[in-house]
């Protein structure tokens, strides 16, 4: 594991201290590494986790004396393009409580959401580069372990879960599932590299994935695995093509949100809706119509952030066709488009879309394995966003930090060969 011999005064650090800080990146890796089994057992765990894991390497780097130029590295992200247009998209969400009608909601919303990113912010800057293989090993076996555990309770009707009075419904592993799918690009393909039988390791991996995933309720990440799996091909083969097409659906994703219920309505067939009765296609409809009224109500900036969830109780409830409100009180529109457009109005959306195209220009940057691999993994995440849960849960946003930070460390552990 790599350390820092020297404090930021310059002075030497101690043993003791390279000894605790050593400890405590292991611990972080640790906590980071074991997400995926914890949640398969508590299913929106994900932040606590990420939480402990930044908490652990920035003790480390304390130890160390690497807080300054921590200072100093966290300043120049947030300085760069992509850094800045995010800080644009957090202070217009911080603007927006002025015009909620639920204050309270709106800040608990603003931290379970950006509280997980600072720390996704925090671990990204220190822990790729001090990854190690057994960390990447640890992970396999917690994707393995809780891949079996939901299998095990799915086919076992919950029984031990009831017995324990744990809460027994099968889509609360919709969740886990989402984190595992998220988590498969990086993982995959750091197996597929180590050494001859790797790719033997990964396929194991990826089937016990795939069985769980047909097994789970998760119409979401069904969706985001079909998007991904194709998208990594064609990005392999056509990176520039599949960044151009990328950028692409992300406009006309944002920019067709608010008429996102009128299209559906308008394409899916009520022979279409039968057959996909499962996975709720003629209600996500009439949320989407329902939600896209209120964004029409106050198109510019917005409900206020967060408001979502108690829409139904909001002024611009009021000035939506009555036969639309019901649908209001769902609690989110399943879309995270959408969602942006419904509280922070067409400003936010706007910024969302800048900070979408400005991450999408810094992943065709990138060596062409991991840009294949993250390119994958946008897809596949902005595919369960467009259809899933509510935009700013914060099980989501660490699932997403988490899998960023195992791609970093991916790109600093192996070396790549360009096409």
């Amino acid at each position: 594991m790599n350390t820092l011999p020297l404090a930021s005064a310059g002075r030497p650090v101690s043993d003791l201290r390279l000894r605790l800080a050593e400890a405590l990146w292991r611990a972080g890796m640790t906590a980071l590494a074991v997400m995926p089994f914890a949640m398969a057992i508590a299913h929106r765990s994900t932040p606590l986790f990420l939480a402990l894991s930044a908490l652990f390497c920035l003790g480390a780097v304390a130890a160390e004396g690497g807080l300054r130029q921590l200072g100093r590295d966290a300043a120049s992200a947030l300085a760069s393009p992509l850094g800045l247009a995010v800080t644009a998209f957090f202070a217009w969400s911080v603007a927006s409580i002025a015009w909620s009608p639920f204050k309270e909601l709106s800040v608990a919303a603003l931290g379970e959401l950006w509280i997980p990113i600072a720390c996704g912010f925090v671990l990204a800057l220190v822990l790729p580069e001090r990854m190690t293989s057994g960390a990447f090993r640890l992970l396999a076996c917690s994707v393995v372990a809780a891949c079996l555990l939901i299998l095990v309770d799915l086919t076992t009707g919950l029984a031990a879960r009831q017995a324990l009075g744990m809460r027994a419904n099968t889509f609360i592993f919709n969740r886990p599932t989402l984190t595992l799918l998220v988590l498969m690009p990086p993982l995959l393909a750091w197996l597929a590299t180590s050494g001859r039988r790797g790719w033997a390791w990964a396929a194991a991996v990826a089937v016990a994935f795939g069985i769980t995933l047909a097994h789970s309720d998760s119409g979401a990440a069904l969706l985001g695995l079909l998007v991904m799996a194709p998208v990594f091909g064609l990005a392999w083969l056509r990176p520039r093509l599949t960044g151009w097409l990328a950028a692409a659906a992300c406009v006309l994703a944002v920019a067709s949100a608010p008429f996102l219920g009128t299209i559906s309505e308008s394409l899916i067939s009520p022979a279409m809706h039968e057959h996909m009765t499962e996975h709720h296609t003629r209600e996500r409809v009439d949320v989407w119509r329902s939600f896209g009224a209120a964004v029409r109500v106050k198109p510019v900036v917005g409900s206020g952030f967060g408001v979502s969830p108690r829409m139904h109780q909001t002024p611009v409830a009021r000035k939506v066709p009555r036969e639309l409100r019901p649908m209001l009180a769902i609690g989110h529109p399943h879309s995270t488009p959408l969602q942006v457009w419904i509280e922070l109005g067409a400003v936010g959306a706007f910024l969302a879309l800048v900070v979408l195209l400005l991450l999408l220009r810094n992943l065709g940057r990138q060596s062409h394995m991991i840009r294949s691999l993250s390119l994958a993994l946008f897809a596949g995440a902005a595919s369960v966003a467009l259809v899933g849960h509510g935009a700013w849960q914060g099980w989501w946003a660490a699932s997403l930090g988490a899998a960023v930070v195992w791609m970093l460390a991916l790109k600093k552990t192996r070396l790549e060969t360009e096409p």
